[in-house]
C-alpha cells in the first residue's frame, strides 16, 4: 500500500475513534504521522499485564479481550476477561505518559487490524501542542472513566 493511502486510512480510523474524534484535519494529520497499521491473528497477545507500556492501539477491525490475572504475579495463573473492545476503541493508554507498565493484557479474539501509535512520541506531541494535548487528554479521561466503570460492572458478575 502506498504511503499516502496508508496515512489517509490511519487518519480515517483516528477520526472515528473514541479518543481522537472531533479533532481538526490538521490535528489528525499530526497524530496520524505517528501511527502504523498492524494485523494480529486470533489468539495473539497485543501486550501483557506488567510489560513496559510502549504503544497505544486503536482498533480498526475485530475484537480484543482485555484480561486481568487473578494471580498476584501478572501473567501467572488464570486470566479473566474484564472487557471486550471493538472498532474505534482504544487500549494501551498507559503508554501515553501514564504508568510505566500495562495494567491489563490485550488479546485478539478474532483477526484484528489496529493502528498503533508510539506512546512516547504521542506524549511529546501532546506536550508541545498544549491545545491538542488538552483536548486529547480530556477525551482520554472520559474513556478511562467509562472503561473502568464498565470493568467494575463486569467484575461484579464474578463476585456472584
Amino acid at each position: 500500500m502506498k504511503k499516502g493511502r496508508q496515512e489517509a486510512i490511519i487518519k480515517e480510523v483516528l477520526a472515528s475513534s473514541e479518543l481522537f474524534k472531533g479533532l481538526t484535519d490538521e490535528e489528525l494529520e499530526k497524530v496520524a504521522a505517528l501511527g502504523r497499521a498492524e494485523v494480529y491473528e486470533k489468539g495473539t497477545t497485543l501486550f501483557t499485564e506488567g510489560s513496559v507500556a510502549k504503544d497505544l492501539y486503536i482498533i480498526q477491525v475485530g475484537k480484543v479481550a482485555m484480561e486481568i490475572s487473578l494471580s498476584p504475579t501478572p501473567s501467572m495463573g488464570k486470566q479473566v476477561t474484564v472487557d471486550t473492545l471493538s472498532k474505534g476503541q482504544i487500549c494501551g493508554w498507559s503508554a501515553v505518559g501514564g504508568t510505566p507498565a500495562y495494567i491489563l493484557t490485550a488479546r485478539a479474539l478474532e483477526p484484528v487490524r489496529v493502528i498503533t501509535i508510539d506512546g512516547g512520541r504521542l506524549y511529546t506531541l501532546l506536550k508541545e501542542d498544549y491545545y491538542l494535548g488538552y483536548r486529547v487528554m480530556a477525551r482520554m479521561a472520559e474513556v478511562v472513566h467509562s472503561r473502568l466503570r464498565h470493568i467494575r460492572m463486569n467484575v461484579r458478575v464474578f463476585q456472584r
